[in-house]
């Protein structure tokens, strides 16, 4: 692993301050409006959180350091869930999927499609699906032909092992292909989960109201069944 090199600091005269390849200030907004599509998300996002990095510059005045901003190098956008993942599992995993914006080198990246990855999972099942039904209807052509054919015990024992192997197989590997759609079903949720808490939380906020999300929060009320009584206000 080579050694970092040292540089010094020098003036910028045209923008007035101390530069430096390693001076930078990441901004952190919050963005509203249509629907957009994020990378590795199976929802259009009306809330997104949106990370940009820059360049800075720092001016000595007046006994104080300021930092301003300058060039952008980077900027991504994140779901609500993505931008939870992100905060708080650092250090573990391979990273949280971010859909790039804009770049040093590209100051608009191209949108992303909207194609939720659901629809992958549901094709993978159909595939699956297909493939098992053909092996299982294989094997148990070839063991009605060796017994109306008559080939023999040996033969039919054959055809019966392949026919039982051929449902076996397809047992495990229907188990892991709804294994794999309920997972994908459930990161759909957690995302639409965020958004709704989120949204929640900001009407709070805008309204000064204290709103308790809990997991029983986004339950439907309970509603009075026809047998049960109900008080009558009293007249004392």
């Amino acid at each position: 692993m080579s050694r970092r090199t040292t540089q010094d600091l020098h003036i910028d005269q045209e923008r007035d301050g101390e530069i430096h390849p390693a001076f930078g200030v990441a901004v952190v907004t919050r963005r509203s409006g249509s629907g957009r599509s994020l990378f590795q998300s199976d929802l259009l996002h009306n809330e997104t959180i949106s990370l940009s990095v820059r360049e800075a510059v720092r001016k000595r005045d007046l006994n104080h350091d300021w930092v301003h901003p300058g060039r952008e190098l980077v900027e991504i956008e994140m779901s609500l869930a993505q931008w939870g993942s992100l905060v708080s599992s650092m250090g573990l995993g391979s990273g949280v999927p971010v859909t790039i914006r804009r770049s040093e080198h590209d100051a608009f990246v191209p949108e992303i499609p909207y194609q939720p990855r659901t629809a992958e999972s549901l094709r993978e099942v159909r595939e699956v699906t297909e493939q098992m039904y053909a092996q299982v209807s294989a094997a148990t052509a070839a063991l009605h032909d060796a017994i109306h054919e008559k080939k023999g015990v040996r033969a039919t024992k054959e055809a019966l092992n392949a026919l039982e192997g051929a449902v076996a197989s397809a047992g495990s590997k229907a188990q892991f292909t709804v294994d794999s759609l309920v997972e994908a079903g459930e990161q759909v949720v957690a995302q639409a989960r965020a958004d709704i808490e989120a949204h929640v939380l900001e009407a709070a906020r805008l309204t000064g109201a204290a709103l308790s999300i809990e997991a029983a929060s986004f339950d439907a009320p309970a509603l009075p069944g026809p047998n049960t009584s109900r008080e009558e206000p009293s007249d004392g």
